[in-house]
């Protein structure tokens, strides 16, 4: 499941980065694929920490470190809720 949703998150990214390298407006997609590939990274690194069990804690696993990078994606690329609500407004303005 994690590799079928990545690839999903890595498709819309790519069709939104087609998107503007033909000058076309592609905000919505852009958002959704920030708002998707935040959501993903963070799913598939919660899921890895699982598989590792109590060790995905240890700072000597990398997987300690990608959850940390996973969770920050949501902040610093701009909160969930505010990727949400930019989609919202452009699906409504049609």
């Amino acid at each position: 499941m994690m590799a079928a949703e990545i690839l999903i998150a890595r498709q819309l990214t790519y069709f939104a980065a087609r998107e503007k390298d033909a000058e076309r407006r592609c905000d919505l997609e852009a958002g959704m694929a920030k708002l998707l590939g935040a959501r993903v990274a963070w799913a598939a690194a919660d899921n890895a920490l699982q598989i590792h069990g109590g060790n995905g804690f240890a700072l000597e696993y990398a997987i300690s470190r990608v959850l940390c990078d996973a969770r920050i994606l949501n902040i610093f690329e701009g909160a969930a809720e505010i990727q949400a609500q930019v989609i919202a407004r452009r699906l409504v303005e049609g």
